[in-house]
């Protein structure tokens, strides 16, 4: 009986370090960007009236626009986002059309 004890208590102890292993996850936030290996890839947003932002005209509400980047080789990113609140009338022309830019050496 004192082997049977021994051999679980030499058990449980040897699973506690996989058992941390387990129990202990790594938390990542995803900014929507995707890109290969050796590409840099970025997603900004700006509020209203930031400079560039791409928000025009009266904004009287809150408005919001989104820059989304991918570079180098494999890189691939689409972004089709609109925010608009408080507004009487908003007129948003987005399309779901996607454009593939290749580009290949030049020798």
């Amino acid at each position: 009986m004192a082997s049977i004890r021994t051999a679980r208590v030499i058990a449980a102890v040897s699973a506690l370090p996989l058992a941390a292993a387990l129990f202990a996850g790594v938390a990542t936030a995803d900014s929507g960007a995707l890109a290969d290996d050796g590409s840099n890839a970025t997603a900004t947003s700006s509020a209203a009236d930031a400079l560039g932002s791409g928000v025009g005209g009266d904004n009287f509400g809150t408005s919001a626009t989104a820059q989304q980047q991918a570079t180098g080789p494999g890189a691939a990113n689409q972004s089709n986002s609109a925010q608009v609140n408080n507004s009487a009338f908003t007129a948003v022309n987005q399309g779901t059309d996607n454009v593939a830019i290749s580009f290949s050496p030049l020798w």
